[in-house]
């Protein structure tokens, strides 16, 4: 039994490093940019340990997109679900600005790329990430939802709408970034993307916005002189 572990143990960790090795490769030349070969040689495996693990590149490609996901903090789960103020939302992009910063998405977002490359070549797989946008779409939708129940936001705003538009901004200013090489496009993107939501809030009127600031107060003594 101690053996059989053993075996499982090295087969992950072999399967692991095609994968790692995989995701670099695409990550930075594409999915048409990386045969199998490359990534034998980068990974050290042979084919027959390839296959024993994946049947087939579209396979890998497949198993990449989730590795990927998995190593992008801004759309884990627990970072979602924190989507249900404009301060939450201010820090999660403060959070993907700084993820850029330190060189997580310096070509990109993984995503986003694959789906820029193969969208029009494979069906099954931009199913898969169309999917995916949709889950962070999803996600943001709830949370502007919440705040729209709770008056942070005007009443008519739109909650679907304006998470395609987040996500759209993201991707867009990311692309931008990668082809400029610079974080001035996210960086911009973002701020006028925080600004557009803040934007979404309601209106204070100076006389509410007076009324409120004088509630709670005791009343002064009356006075009768003219």
């Amino acid at each position: 039994m101690i053996r059989m572990k053993a075996k499982s143990t090295r087969g992950e960790t072999t399967r692991l490093r095609i994968l790692e090795s995989a995701a670099k490769l695409i990550y930075r030349n594409g999915v048409n940019g990386t045969s199998v070969d490359d990534v034998l040689t980068a990974s050290g495996t042979g084919k027959s340990q390839f296959y024993h693990y994946f049947i087939s590149k579209d396979a890998l490609v497949r198993e990449v997109v989730t590795f990927q996901l998995a190593t992008m903090p801004s759309v884990q789960e627990e970072r979602l679900k924190t989507l249900t103020s404009l301060a939450g939302i201010d820090a999660w992009l403060d959070g993907i600005l700084a993820d850029y910063e330190s060189g997580r998405y310096d070509e990109g977002c993984p995503i986003g790329n694959l789906a820029s490359e193969m969208a029009g070549q494979d069906e099954a797989l931009r199913t898969d990430l169309q999917a995916i946008f949709a889950r962070w779409e999803t996600f943001l939708t709830a949370g502007l939802k919440e705040m729209l129940g709770k008056g942070e936001l005007r009443p008519g705003s739109a909650p679907e709408a304006l998470a395609m538009f987040c996500v759209a901004t993201i991707e867009g200013a990311l692309l931008l970034a990668k082809t400029k090489k610079s974080a001035a496009p996210l960086a911009t993107s973002l701020a006028q993307l925080k600004q557009h939501l803040r934007g979404q809030a309601p209106v204070q009127r100076a006389g509410a916005s007076k009324a409120a600031a004088t509630q709670g107060r005791r009343p002064g003594p009356l006075s009768y002189c003219p």
